[in-house]
């Protein structure tokens, strides 16, 4: 059986191409089976490998039906990039108006705090290990930046410059573990409060827990509440100057437990330590 397929495969065929008209024999060609066959393959072959670079790497590729355009892939890329940003600056002014509306409340168990919030570690977490090439490094950063690191302290320092809105004691200080974002300043009763720097009233109501509350709006994103007011001096809307009087101490909401003021300072929606940039 392997023989006559063996003979078979090389079994000479001849084909002819005649004139119909004169009967002469115009081509001439000898093939074997196996030959034929592979002629077949190589040309079979040929054909796909020619429609692949058609369809992959020709223009041509756009008209196949369902594949859409080089434009409308790279318009989607775009789309999708500036989606996830959109959706990224919605999360953070989602936690900053939530945050925005728990300091006005004075709920401070409802604040949270973006990925780019400075967080709290404590000595577990953190890695003090250092190699020595690493600390020669830094001790030269250090030596040579030294003077420029402090003119630039003293320039921020006194660009956002604010001043203390009464004459007092601080109580209590600025805690983030223990959800204290402020200071607790202790004065006469019936000190007036004066307005840290110069801004526009952008809260100016009452509510259960710090009672009477004031809030100013200053440049640069920082804003400043006044709580457990007795009495509130301006109203939602005013523009005030630096050292104006807005309010009088007092001992107003559930929260407080004695006259004072609690006195916060917020950038960008998160909670400063007002003692960086004040002189209490």
């Amino acid at each position: 059986m392997k023989k006559k397929f063996k003979s078979f495969l090389k079994k000479q065929f001849r084909f002819v191409i005649i004139n119909d008209e004169s009967l002469e024999e115009k081509r001439i060609a000898k093939l074997s089976v196996i030959k034929f066959i592979s002629l077949i393959l190589f040309f079979v072959l040929s054909f796909f490998l020619f429609t692949f670079c058609v369809i992959v790497y020709s223009p041509l590729n756009q008209y196949i039906p369902g594949k859409s355009s080089d434009t409308v892939q790279n318009d989607l890329i775009k789309l999708s990039l500036k989606s996830d940003s959109l959706q990224r600056a919605l999360y953070v002014s989602s936690i900053y108006l939530k945050n925005f509306e728990a300091i006005i409340s004075g709920d401070s168990s409802l604040i949270n705090f973006s990925q780019d919030t400075t967080k709290i570690f404590s000595e577990k977490e953190l890695s003090l290990n250092t190699s020595k090439e690493d600390s020669l490094l830094r001790k030269k950063v250090e030596r040579e930046d030294l003077g420029t690191i402090n003119q630039n302290l003293k320039k921020e320092r006194a660009y956002f410059l604010f001043y203390s809105p009464l004459d007092g004691m601080i109580s209590d200080s600025f805690n983030l573990s223990n959800n204290h974002f402020g200071v607790d300043l202790v004065a006469k009763k019936g000190t007036k409060i004066k307005a840290i720097s110069s801004g526009t009233i952008i809260v100016s109501d009452w509510n259960p827990e710090t009672g009477y509350v004031i809030g100013i709006q200053h440049q640069n994103n920082f804003i400043s509440f006044y709580k457990h007011c007795s009495r509130l001096l301006k109203n939602t809307g005013d523009v005030v100057e630096l050292g104006e009087h807005i309010a009088i101490i007092g001992n107003s909401g559930e929260l407080s437990t004695g006259p004072h003021l609690h006195l916060e300072l917020w950038q960008n929606g998160t909670a400063l330590n007002p003692e960086n940039y004040i002189s209490f």
